[in-house]
């Protein structure tokens, strides 16, 4: 099997690319657990040898960030997690808010955890950028 690019994930995993007959060129995670034997990984493996780039930690700093950007929920679960009590602060808000505000409060149509109204919304309730990250973890759980 032909392969390019190999680049271990430090886990024993690798990503890489494989050459399928009829597709071409396809991206392809080679991982020891898996039990699928569409791709004999252990040839793979071995045909890889030290072919490949090594491991590259991301820096904490940038991992945090990509993963705040990736943190999408709907208002409805935002809602749900937060609870009565803490959602009756940011509608006791409302109460005085702008005109834009008031729209962001009631129409959202998924909270964006990099947004500044979502920042907003954790300054109002006296939330933390580590809470507010818990906040969007426990939401996205909710299903409704």
């Amino acid at each position: 099997m032909q392969f390019r690019n190999a680049q271990s994930l430090g886990d024993g995993r690798f990503d890489c690319e494989i050459e399928h007959p009829v597709h071409g060129w396809i991206p392809y995670t080679l991982d020891p657990a898996d039990t699928d034997k569409t791709v004999d990984n252990a040839s793979l493996r071995a045909a890889i040898g030290t072919d490949f780039q090594a491991h590259v930690a991301p820096d904490p700093e940038e991992a945090l960030a990509q993963a705040r950007a990736a943190m999408v929920i709907s208002p409805l679960q935002g809602i749900l997690t937060l609870g009565e009590k803490e959602w009756n602060k940011v509608l006791t808000y409302r109460e005085t808010a702008t005109w834009q505000e008031r729209v962001v409060i009631d129409n959202a149509a998924d909270w964006v955890r990099t947004s500044q109204n979502i920042a907003f919304f954790g300054y109002l309730l006296d939330y933390t950028p580590e809470e507010m990250d818990a906040l969007f973890i426990a939401a996205a759980q909710v299903t409704a």
